[in-house]
């Protein structure tokens, strides 16, 4: 088990926050305010399951910006070096996902920023790396932050893909999630082009036919 017993916690303030996420507008499931709880996917710090008992621990990702939340969710497996990438937008635009901005209240989080990392003896370079071969490693680290820090409700950290904008993991066991609030959306990531396409610009990557 990853040690993070030397992983320092920062207090958030309430504010503003934004995600890209699935959304069924037939039935309503995977809304703005809902975490994930289906144990599906392959991301940096989920899924996340109970060792104790199997159970899919929820998890949720928001970003300080727009153009975050849109780099870490759409742009994830864009290569490096991404020039010359070409980038399936049609695909995203026609599927089913959202964005949304949610008001989330005062948390405190595991500090995994740039002053986190090299308080707790961590690199950015040996954490947040962009192949997914290297997830394994961090998914352990966020399991033993939750393990280990039990007053933590998730993960702060410079986004990978936009450092830009700050990201964060949420854990849905640790938060109630009636306190948040909808402030936008969700809204079609087709109404999001534009700045999709700055992204794809500054990325040096085109648009697959």
């Amino acid at each position: 088990m990853a040690d993070a017993r030397s992983v320092r916690m920062i207090d958030i303030e309430a504010a503003t926050w934004h995600r890209v996420h699935a959304f069924d507008p037939a039935t309503g499931k995977f809304g703005p305010t809902a975490f994930n709880d289906s144990g599906r996917g392959n991301a940096r710090f989920s899924p996340l399951l109970d060792p104790a008992t199997g159970a899919v621990i929820p998890t949720m990702y928001v970003a300080g910006h727009v153009r975050g939340a849109i780099a870490e969710v759409l742009l994830h497996d864009i290569p490096e070096p991404s020039t010359g990438f070409n980038y399936d937008w049609e695909r995203d635009r026609t599927g089913n996902l959202c964005m949304s901005t949610i008001g989330l209240p005062g948390l405190k989080l595991a500090n995994l920023t740039s002053t986190g990392l090299r308080a707790a003896g961590m690199s950015d370079a040996g954490l947040f790396q962009f192949a997914a071969s290297t997830y394994p490693t961090t998914r352990a680290l966020a399991l033993a932050i939750w393990e280990q820090l039990p007053d933590v409700q998730g993960i702060c950290w410079m986004s990978v893909r936009d450092n830009q904008s700050k990201a964060l993991m949420l854990f849905g066991d640790r938060i109630d999630a009636s306190v948040f609030t909808i402030i936008g959306g969700p809204s079609r990531i087709r109404e999001y082009q534009e700045i999709v396409f700055g992204l794809l610009d500054e990325l040096g990557c085109g648009l697959a036919p």
